[in-house]
């Protein structure tokens, strides 16, 4: 009875996985920084929670999407802190400005949106992060950071506000 309800848990998270891949990937491409790296943490959710499955049979989850998130907004913070990746953006001067079709434009936007998330408190830039390239709710996203609704919603507000500011004194830098 045991092992069929195993095979129930792991065809329900196979299938929640398949729904809910393109919003975890971004969400991992928008803390890792590149694809591979979102396909490894992605993948790396599917087999941690599927081994907890079969091997404990726990399925006590109330709420497997806001489950999956928190296992890989962990699995992204645990290899960022033990990478010690540091971003650097090139100060030569240049405001040269690629073709915002290229892949040079998406990884420089990348790396300027990286800088202006850094500038915020981890848990403002966890919350956007988690709203926008997870398109989380945010009653999803009080249940992953196991944090009060009020606060999710305070953190989100003032990230957005604090990021508004970095952006308008980046571009008054740049006239």
């Amino acid at each position: 009875m045991k092992k069929d309800k195993n095979e129930t848990s792991l065809s329900r998270l196979a299938r929640l996985m398949d729904e809910g891949r393109s919003r975890m990937m971004c969400y991992a491409y928008y803390r890792l920084g590149n694809e591979a790296d979102a396909e490894d943490a992605v993948q790396d959710v599917f087999l941690k929670v599927s081994r907890r499955l079969t091997e404990d049979g726990n399925d006590g989850v109330r709420d497997w999407k806001c489950y999956l998130f928190r296992v890989l907004s962990n699995l992204c913070t645990t290899r960022l802190k033990q990478s010690q990746k540091v971003h650097t953006v090139s100060i030569d001067g240049s405001m040269d400005v690629p073709d915002a079709g290229t892949e040079e434009f998406q990884e420089e936007e990348f790396r300027r949106i990286d800088r202006l998330m850094a500038t915020l408190p981890e848990e403002q830039a966890e919350v956007i992060r988690l709203r926008v390239y997870g398109n989380n709710s945010f009653a999803d996203i009080a249940d992953i950071l196991s944090t009060p609704l009020p606060t999710i919603k305070s953190r989100f507000l003032y990230g957005l506000t604090k990021l508004g500011r970095a952006i308008k004194d980046e571009n008054q830098k740049q006239i």
